[in-house]
């Protein structure tokens, strides 16, 4: 009798093992998940994002996409516009801070292109400047509201921005 429980014990210990085995070996066929931070080009902003220059910018003029979507340049009068420059960087590929339209929790300083009353939309111009509502035909983007006023082209103006909106006159 006692051998029969300890022939009994070991064909039980036998079996223990063989699935332990045989779960061992499933396990490594089995596809497995891997989680871990990653870095990734798409990126969330608050205000402001940081892009490349495509050439020498000033400071407060209306960007667009450059020659890709981490480049910007200066954006002109039928252009759809990202944002505004913060800083002016001197040379194509120095980063540049842009205040993102749409985004803003605050006012923005713009470069107006002509005298512009104030609380008056705000609309794109040439050479990455505003404009109150433009008189020739063509696609235009609102940029926002006149805070202060410009009494000429060059001036310095708070604008209160928004979303570009496309306007056709």
């Amino acid at each position: 009798m006692t051998i029969f429980i300890l022939a009994a014990l070991t064909a039980l210990l036998a079996l223990g093992l063989i699935a332990a085995a045989s779960a061992v070996i499933a396990s490594r066929h089995q596809q497995q998940i891997a989680l871990a931070n990653a870095y990734t080009e798409v990126t969330t902003h608050k205000h402001s994002a940081s892009y490349l220059a495509d050439g020498a910018l000033t400071r407060y003029l209306l960007l667009k996409f450059g020659s890709d979507s981490r480049h910007v340049t200066t954006c002109g009068a039928n252009d759809v516009p990202v944002g505004n420059s913060e800083d002016a960087p001197d040379a194509a590929e120095y980063p540049t801070e842009v205040a993102i339209l749409g985004l803003s929790d605050r006012s923005r300083v713009m470069i107006a292109s002509e005298a512009i009353a104030v609380g008056v939309p705000v609309f794109t111009a040439t050479g990455g400047k505003v404009q109150d509502l433009p008189v020739a035909s063509g696609t235009y983007y609102q940029v926002g509201f006149a805070l202060t006023a410009a009494a000429a082209d060059g001036d310095q103006i708070e604008i209160a921005t928004c979303a570009p909106i496309k306007t056709v006159v």
